[in-house]
C-alpha cells in the first residue's frame, strides 16, 4: 500500500527527460515557460535552453516589460542557435509608464531583440509592433546579414494621421536563405538613381508582402526585383502611403501569384511579362478617393496572362472609355462584392456586372470563362444566359 501511495503522488512529469519537457515548454508564451522554474531545481534552468521565444507586450494578461525581455536574452543559453523568435509590441506595460528607463526604451529593446536573433543563428523572426509605438529608427544591418535567416516578418503599424515615423530597410539584402517576407510601414532605401531594389540578391526569395511601405527622401520608383518570387503581394489598403512613389517596376519573371490591393490611383506598373501567372487578386483604388482610369488599365495590362482573376466590382465600375486588356489565357473571373454592395445587388446592379464581364469576355481567348460573383464566404455563378 505504502508504495502505492507514492507511485500516486510522484511527479510523473519531472521524471521524463529534458529534451521531451523542454520540447512540451516550447509550445508555452515564453512568460509561462519561464514560470515553471519555480516548480523545482529540475526545473530552474530548463527555460534557458529554449529555442523559440515568444516576447508579449500586449494587454491580453502575456504582458512582460522591456527590462524583463533584456533579462530574458541575457540569462538564456548563449551556446543555443534559436529557431524562432517572436516579438509582439502591441501596449505600454505600467512598469514602463511609471518607471521610463532610456536604456530600455521601445526603440533600445527593439534593436536588442533583432540583435541578439542574428547573433544566435535564427531561421524565422517575426516582429509586430502596434500603431506610434516606435517612431524612427534604423534597423540593425546584422539582421540582414544573417545566412541563416528563413522567415522575415517585420509589421510597424501607424496611426492613421499624417505624421509617418520612417522605419529604415536597407538598400540590399544579404540573406541567402531568406524564403519569406513580410514587410508593413517600412521606408526603402533608395540609391543615387532614384530607384529602390532591395530584393534582387535573395536568390531563394518565393514569398513577397509589401504592405504600405514608402520610399526615402523624394525618390519615386520602387524595383520589386527577383527572379524567384512566386508570390507578391502589393499594395496600400488603407491609404496610409498614398503618393510616396509613382512607380512600380516588376522584374519578377517566376511569379504565379499576385495580390494588388488598396489605393495605387497614382501608380504607374511597369513590366516585361509575367508569362506563368495562375492566379491574380485586384482591388485597385479606394472607393472615397477618385484615380486615373489609364493607371487602372495599365494595371490591367499587368495582369494580361492570368487564369484566374478576382476583382473588385468597385474596380470595376471604374473601367469607362479604356481599352481593356485581351487577357489570353483567362479561364475564371471572379468579381468580389462588398457588404455595401451586396445588400443593394438589385437587378440594376446585376446589369452593371453583367456589361463589365462582357467587355472582359470579349477581349478573351477562350470560348467558356465562369464568372463568379463572391461577397464574404457566399459565391454565385453568373449563368451563360446573364452575361
Amino acid at each position: 500500500m505504502t508504495g502505492q501511495k507514492e507511485s500516486e503522488n510522484s511527479d510523473r512529469l519531472s521524471d521524463l527527460p529534458d529534451h521531451l519537457l523542454l520540447h512540451i515548454i516550447q509550445f508555452m508564451i515564453t512568460k509561462h515557460a519561464i514560470q515553471t522554474c519555480i516548480l523545482s531545481k529540475r526545473w530552474k534552468d530548463l527555460w534557458k535552453s529554449l529555442t523559440n521565444l515568444t516576447l508579449h507586450h500586449s494587454r491580453d494578461g502575456f504582458h512582460i516589460s522591456n527590462k524583463f525581455v533584456s533579462h530574458i536574452l541575457s540569462d538564456r543559453d548563449h551556446s543555443l542557435p534559436l529557431h524562432k523568435l517572436i516579438y509582439y509590441y502591441y501596449h505600454l506595460i505600467s512598469e514602463d509608464i511609471l518607471h521610463p528607463d532610456p536604456a530600455v526604451s521601445p526603440e533600445t529593446t527593439l534593436l536588442e531583440v533583432m540583435k541578439y536573433a542574428a547573433s544566435h543563428n535564427v531561421q524565422q523572426l517575426k516582429i509586430d509592433v502596434g500603431q506610434g509605438l516606435i517612431k524612427d529608427l534604423e534597423l540593425p544591418p546584422s539582421i540582414f546579414h544573417c545566412h541563416s535567416l528563413t522567415f522575415l516578418m517585420l509589421n510597424f503599424q501607424h496611426p492613421d494621421s499624417h505624421d509617418y515615423s520612417k522605419i529604415i530597410f536597407p538598400k540590399s539584402l544579404n540573406l541567402p536563405a531568406l524564403k519569406t517576407l513580410y514587410l508593413s510601414f517600412v521606408t526603402f532605401t533608395t540609391s543615387e538613381n532614384g530607384c529602390a531594389e532591395p530584393f534582387s540578391t535573395c536568390n531563394m526569395l518565393s514569398t513577397l508582402h509589401i504592405i504600405c511601405c514608402s520610399l526615402q527622401d523624394d525618390a519615386k520608383t520602387l524595383c520589386i526585383s527577383n527572379s524567384n518570387v512566386s508570390s507578391l503581394v502589393v499594395g496600400d489598403p488603407c491609404m496610409h502611403t498614398r503618393g510616396f512613389y509613382k512607380d512600380v517596376v516588376f522584374c519578377t519573371p517566376k511569379l504565379t501569384f499576385l495580390t494588388i490591393m488598396g489605393f495605387l490611383g497614382c501608380v504607374s506598373p511597369s513590366v516585361s511579362n509575367l508569362p506563368f501567372l495562375e492566379k491574380a487578386n485586384f482591388d485597385y483604388g479606394y472607393r472615397y478617393n477618385p484615380f486615373k482610369e489609364s493607371l487602372l488599365i495599365d494595371w490591367l495590362h499587368l495582369l494580361a496572362n492570368v487564369k484566374l482573376m478576382n476583382i473588385s466590382f468597385r474596380t470595376l465600375r471604374e473601367i469607362q472609355h479604356g481599352i481593356i486588356p485581351c487577357f489570353v489565357r483567362l479561364k475564371s473571373l471572379e468579381i468580389q462584392m462588398s457588404c455595401d454592395e451586396s445588400l443593394i445587388f438589385h437587378e440594376m446592379i446585376r446589369g452593371e456586372v453583367r456589361k463589365k464581364a462582357t467587355c472582359i469576355l470579349q477581349k478573351c481567348l477562350h470560348a467558356k470563362v465562369d464568372i463568379i460573383l463572391k461577397s464574404g464566404s457566399t459565391s454565385s455563378k453568373l449563368e451563360d444566359d446573364e452575361v
